[in-house]
């Protein structure tokens, strides 16, 4: 009996002293934001020697293209930007079609030359790692389990047997992991993000329903991607991206990748990156290009449809498809957005026929009151960041558009959408 309460007092002691760490980790650092990469230990992403020029546009539409959005009155790019740079300190953005700088524009703690955190853009730059990774034969298959590369997991839940790369890429993981950003240091979003070892959380990690059963967003997820990528290319997530993509493409500047800790070293996949404007407008650049850059096929054809697909991102709940997400605007009939289940098909035939949508474009998400509302799911796509951080691209303008800050405040994706539409 005496040795089973020492036992219990043991343990008692060693998960207080765990809590501890991550709650001392969690009010020494602060709470989460564009700096990140100055608190915890990091990774460098090499940048080339040479790096690829956007060309410059002497004049552009945007100096006067008048946009109406977020309710406003209609005003010109400069004025919109005005406005929306008065409701947060720091901002970076660049706007670029068919290779040329249409727009830069800078505040704040956001510079061309600036490291910024981008923190979930990283899970669409690792959802880039692992087609490259299927492309180059480390990985097979986004059918292949994870426990393919982590075996380890095989005697840790039965269900990691039946998760798959494809599922942790579409958020169909089944993983009980909660995606609380609310400042908990116990919650599990904290307990990832500012704790010691990545690796040891996915290894106790539970599931509340079968892999593949329904979308549900999740950075354990793409945690577990990350640690796959290391395991089956045998190299760092660092120098992956550096080898891969930050040389290839020509980036501007190094980056950096937030790291656990100094002794498991594996990096934050799922949302440590820094960088800035303009090298993000490089990597969306390899998108619009195909995956072809200077005559080499970076990137296969077939994962850019992947990730840029409107069918995909409709089977998958909406929005969501291979760690993008598409564009869905909100649409109105007879002046409502909710309907009742006997309205419903109705409504979705009005649409169809005044705005000459596709049935298959049009998603129905039914919420807790039993009303449902309706989205139309368009051909423009976009990465994004938990304060606002974007990147957005529209394949048939051949534009890429970045906005980078550090409030949590609504998105650039409808500004960028309303923009795109005029170019």
């Amino acid at each position: 009996m005496l040795r089973k309460r020492l036992n219990l007092w043991l343990a008692l002691v060693v998960a207080v002293a765990m809590q501890s760490c991550i709650a001392y980790r969690f009010v020494g650092h602060g709470a989460e934001g564009i700096d990140d990469f100055k608190t915890f230990p990091t990774d460098t992403i090499h940048a080339p020697e040479t790096a690829f020029e956007f060309a410059v546009a002497e004049r552009s539409l945007l100096d006067t293209l008048r946009i109406r959005a977020y309710n406003h009155a209609p005003m010109t790019f400069r004025q919109m930007i005005d406005t929306l740079d008065s409701k947060h300190p720091s901002a970076g953005m660049v706007v670029v079609r068919r290779d040329t700088l249409l727009f830069e524009h800078y505040r704040g703690d956001v510079g061309a030359d600036k490291h910024s955190t981008i923190f979930s853009i990283s899970k669409s730059i690792t959802s880039t790692l692992v087609g490259m990774a299927i492309d180059r034969g480390f990985i097979r298959s986004v059918d292949d389990p994870v426990t393919e590369y982590l075996p380890e997991l095989k005697r840790k839940a039965p269900e990691f047997g039946r998760l798959t790369v494809g599922h942790l890429l579409d958020m169909r993981s089944g993983l009980a992991f909660s995606e609380n950003y609310s400042p908990n240091p116990l919650s599990a979003m904290a307990r990832l993000h500012y704790g010691r070892n990545i690796m040891g959380k996915i290894r106790r990690q539970k599931f509340k329903e079968d892999p593949g059963t329904r979308f549900e967003y999740s950075s354990m997820a793409t945690a577990v991607l990350g640690a796959v990528l290391e395991r089956a290319t045998a190299r760092r997530y660092a120098d992956l991206v550096s080898e891969w993509i930050w040389q290839p493409l020509g980036m501007e500047r190094y980056a950096l990748v937030n790291l656990d800790d100094y002794t498991h070293r594996m990096a934050k996949a799922y949302g440590g990156i820094s960088t800035n404007p303009r090298d993000l407008a490089r990597w969306g650049r390899l998108y619009l290009k195909g995956g072809l850059i200077e005559g080499r096929q970076l990137l296969p054809e077939a994962w850019i449809h992947r990730s840029l697909s409107a069918e995909r991102a409709i089977a998958n709940g909406g929005f969501y498809t291979n760690s993008w997400r598409a564009v869905t605007l909100g649409v109105k009939c007879d002046e409502k957005r909710e309907f009742t289940t006997e309205e419903l098909s109705d409504a979705m035939l009005r649409i169809h026929e005044q705005e000459g949508v596709a049935f298959d474009r049009i998603v129905a998400t039914q919420g807790k009151n039993g009303l449902w509302t309706l989205r139309v799911v368009t051909d423009t796509y976009y990465a994004l960041g938990v304060f606002g951080q974007v990147v957005f691209l529209d394949p048939a303008k051949e534009l890429v558009a970045v906005f980078l800050g550090n409030d949590r405040i609504d998105s650039y994706v409808e500004l960028f959408y309303k923009m795109s539409r005029y170019l």
